[in-house]
């Protein structure tokens, strides 16, 4: 009966689960794996107890502290295991892979409490069955969301994310274990606690989701948008003869779709980043480009003109250098880069350079062209300064394809005309020379020569 009760309603559970489709055949072998791992980090647990009490430890210590963060830390490292292997990183299966670690670590107890409680009514070990089972499954689908919210790799507060995870599911079975310990609220509390445990579980997944459903709604209106940015600029690009308007387009665009403050267009010339656009709205500044103002900006090195050394220590010569897009959320709590510049600026003028995104212009072949810049995201309302969001960094990226194909076309466009100059150049030195060549090979020039030469002798004698 015991093992039917402590084995049944995991199986349960997992049953019910694959009904409403929150995981399918073919990731069920993952979830036997997790439901196994949790009865063996409940074996673990077992073998290191006795060491514990030889050591002279609580035994009340041990099970409301030391046992919840044991089973804990072994089940996010099971946890882990799976979503690094099966490269997924969505709360379901997170939520799944903790829910069922913890009906395995839950069926290993209740197969060993049944065996100690034989005496006690039938119905009343159910009910405390029913209660293992469920706070051990949403302590450790809490633990399994924190960890898939870790495995995103874009999150920038995911370690937060996993330490406040693990605390809520830690806490969660050390206070269940209080009630249990102290016989607080009987056989039923428990059980209550562990019915709304899973309840709210389930509306915090809820809410997570809806809030993933509301940002994907928000990405595909900006890539609506970006679309409606790129035709019309790709269009205009395509016919644009005049090489500072062409940029200026490029950075003006990209500063709008962005609500970016400032930003700046560079281009590689000679081992160097020349600025060829800049904008700061909010100083009112604005060189390059079409507006006949001279930048007073000075280049930037690639290279370190001593020592020969990649100037990694910029935050736009490393893109130019590497190819890689940048994203700093704070340019005065990085130490990632050199921000002196940035910052001596910030104090000569009274701005405040934050957020930047810095994008490389590559040509088909990888080879870096230029830099896109944009420096200070502000909030839909333009009144709060935020950091470039992660998901507009990747439409910017193929943004800037279409920049490098139009700095590519009017490069190939200026070697063209290049190239036509010297081809007309060459045709009029061979064409005058054909011309003096006619000229002197007729009698009537040979005998021009003969009288000058005549001319000459006479003088002389």
């Amino acid at each position: 009966m015991d093992l039917i009760i402590g084995v049944g309603i995991p199986v349960i559970v997992i049953l019910v689960m694959y009904i409403f489709g929150l995981y399918t055949h073919r990731n069920f072998g993952w979830v036997a794996l997790c439901l196994v791992w949790g009865s063996l980090s409940y074996g673990a647990f077992n073998l290191l107890e006795p060491q514990l009490l030889e050591m002279g430890l609580n035994p009340q210590a041990i099970n409301i502290i030391i046992s919840p963060l044991m089973q804990h830390s072994l089940i996010s490292l099971g946890v882990f295991f799976v979503l690094y292997r099966e490269k997924l990183d969505n709360l379901i299966d997170g939520a799944v892979y903790g829910f069922a670690s913890g009906l395995g670590y839950a069926a290993y107890e209740n197969i060993e409490n049944g065996l100690t409680l034989l005496e006690q009514n039938i119905v009343l070990n159910v009910i405390k069955a029913i209660s293992v089972s469920l706070v051990y499954a949403t302590a450790s689908g809490i633990i399994g969301i924190a960890i898939s919210q870790f495995y995103f790799r874009h999150r920038t507060n995911r370690t937060t994310l996993l330490l406040s995870g693990l605390g809520a599911g830690i806490g969660y079975t050390a206070l269940y274990k209080i009630f249990v310990f102290y016989e607080i609220g009987g056989d039923f509390l428990p059980a209550a606690f562990g019915i709304g445990g899973i309840t709210l579980v389930g509306l915090y997944v809820a809410g997570l989701l809806r809030k993933i459903l509301i940002q994907l709604g928000a990405e595909k209106k900006r890539a609506d948008s970006l679309l409606e940015i790129v035709i019309p600029l790709g269009i205009e690009l395509s016919t644009e003869e005049n090489f500072g308007r062409l940029l200026e387009n490029v950075l003006i665009e990209a500063k709008s779709f962005c609500h970016a403050d400032a930003g700046s267009l560079y281009l590689v010339k000679d081992k160097q980043l020349e600025f060829a656009v800049v904008r700061n709205d909010t100083l009112k500044t604005a060189m390059g480009g079409t507006t006949n103002v001279e930048i007073s900006l000075p280049s930037l090195n690639l290279y370190d003109e001593t020592t020969g050394e990649v100037n990694h220590r910029n935050i736009a010569t490393y893109t130019a250098l590497t190819g890689k897009t940048v994203n700093i959320a704070d340019a005065y709590e990085t130490d990632e880069f050199d921000f002196s510049g940035t910052k001596e600026f910030d104090e000569r003028t009274g701005y405040l350079s934050i957020s930047f995104l810095t994008i490389p212009l590559k040509s088909n072949e990888g080879k870096v062209l230029g830099v896109l810049q944009l420096i200070n995201a502000l909030d839909s309302r333009k009144k709060v300064l935020i950091p470039f969001d992660s998901n507009l960094q990747q439409l910017m990226e193929s943004f800037s394809s279409l920049a490098s194909a139009a700095l590519i076309g009017y490069i190939q466009e200026q070697s063209l005309r290049k190239e036509i100059r010297e081809l007309r150049i060459e045709v009029d030195a061979a064409k005058r020379a054909t011309e003096v060549a006619s000229i002197t090979d007729t009698d009537y020039f040979k005998k021009l020569q003969k009288k000058a030469k005549d001319m000459r002798n006479n003088q002389e004698n």
